[in-house]
């Protein structure tokens, strides 16, 4: 087979299965997300308009897209691509029925998955690192997440796993909690759900340490009782999916078999549901990871359209570059405005994607400006990873991307991880028997 035939054949197959998972991603949300979601805003308006122009927004990209994942970076791209991408084009179209002239937003949305699916073509550099005793770093992460632990049972006391029903209550009162302790509470806390714990579980797999693996479950499930965040619950068995898939597929996943997961989950979703009489899984794996996305994408774009924009005044570079919010708000954040205009509670804070967030504060030159931080930021990830053991470099990447479906890129790089794995990364032993990425 020739390479040219080779290349035809993966896009067909990437085609094929693209399209079998928009018709599917579709269905479900015009028969099980609208029909129970309605009253959160969701909404279904089919026309052939939108439908032709969605499809080629979601499926052109499959003729550009790494058809094979073999780095971290390739990893992120995708995940970006089911979770991000898709539901800000699918369902905005629906909810804010838009026709010609299409908003410019997607078709710079579109651009920016382009230019992040090209960093495959990008070599990654070797950087030099600092070559500390395993032992002494191993002995340093313990020690760092016994004092870890005990900094927040002094704060919050012994807790125990809050029901689905008491979520946003136990959440809202971690709030207080947390701004009493002061913004490094807050960082540590963070750090700890998305680098420390995930690591400490990836090493406990890879190395057979149970106990490290343990420790890792443990310390997850402590963090639930303490904020209630779901990402946090999640988090082990997307963890150990991810781990199961990489291995299986021997680290060299293909796109095609993301298509086949995403659908095979959509699938075991709606039959376990279905069999429980419940709408459980539905909300809480479906709706929040699929679909919200898409959800608030719409209500940014729509809002910030014919708003001011925030210039990221709300942030740490806002302090300290001394920028002001709009004139006329009291919100301390963007976020703050969705919650009081669309689901009529000014105390909620409804985050977004680092995409629309970026619309939020920039415009469309916002959504490439941090499309072009994320550019960089992956590929300084995948040039720390270079001679890593594959599970610590694929699996320490999970929690940090899955950040930037409800944040910011510049607070996912310090709050919710990304510094603190990219500094792991460079801190802990490579090993040289493993090939790069």
């Amino acid at each position: 087979m020739t390479p040219r035939s080779s290349w035809l054949r993966s896009r067909l197959a990437l085609l094929g299965w693209g399209t079998l998972y928009l018709a599917l991603f579709v269905w479900v949300y015009a028969h099980h997300i609208v029909p129970a979601f309605s009253f959160q805003g969701f909404a279904y308006h089919p026309s052939l308009e939108r439908t032709l122009v969605s499809a080629f927004l979601v499926l052109s990209p499959l003729l550009w897209m790494p058809s094979v994942i073999a780095r971290p970076s390739t990893f992120a791209v995708w995940f970006l691509y089911f979770v991000v991408y898709v539901p800000a084009i699918v369902v905005s179209f629906h909810i804010l029925e838009l026709g010609f002239p299409f908003p410019w937003f997607f078709l710079w949305l579109w651009f920016g998955l382009l230019l992040l699916a090209s960093l495959v073509l990008l070599p990654v550099v070797r950087i030099p690192k600092i070559r500390l005793p395993q032992t002494w770093l191993t002995w340093g992460l313990l020690g760092l997440w016994t004092a870890g632990y005990a900094l927040f049972f002094k704060a919050f006391g012994l807790r125990v796993l809050p029901s689905l029903r008491d979520i946003y209550r136990v959440r809202l009162a971690a709030r207080a909690v947390v701004s009493s302790q002061g913004r490094l509470f807050g960082y540590l806390l963070r750090w700890f759900s998305n680098v420390i714990n995930p690591f400490l579980v990836i090493l406990g797999l890879r190395r057979r340490r149970w106990t490290w693996l343990g420790a890792g479950v443990l310390g997850q499930a402590l963090i639930f009782t303490f904020d209630a965040t779901k990402s946090t619950l999640m988090s082990v068995p997307y963890l150990l999916g991810l781990y199961g898939l990489l291995r299986w597929k021997r680290w060299r996943v293909p796109a095609t078999t993301l298509f086949q997961g995403v659908a095979a989950l959509f699938g075991s979703t709606l039959f376990l549901d279905g069999v429980l009489g419940s709408r459980l899984l539905t909300t809480y794996v479906l709706r929040r990871i699929f679909y919200v996305p898409g959800l608030l994408t719409a209500f940014y774009l729509e809002y910030f359209s014919t708003h001011p924009k925030w210039y990221w005044a709300h942030t740490l570079i806002g302090r300290l570059f001394g920028l002001l919010p709009p004139a006329g708000t009291s919100a301390p954040g963007p976020g703050f405005l969705i919650g009081e205009a669309y689901f009529q509670n000014p105390a909620g804070n409804a985050n977004v994607n680092f995409w629309a967030d970026a619309f939020a504060n920039l415009g469309n030159p916002g959504v490439i400006l941090v499309t072009l931080g994320l550019f960089l930021l992956l590929w300084l990830y995948d040039s720390l990873s270079w001679g890593h053991d594959r599970a610590v470099a694929f699996l320490l990447l999970a929690m940090p991307v899955f950040a930037l479906t409800n944040t910011s890129l510049l607070t996912a790089l310090l709050t919710h991880g990304w510094i603190p794995a990219l500094l792991l990364l460079w801190l802990w032993p490579t090993e040289p028997e493993v090939s790069p990425p």
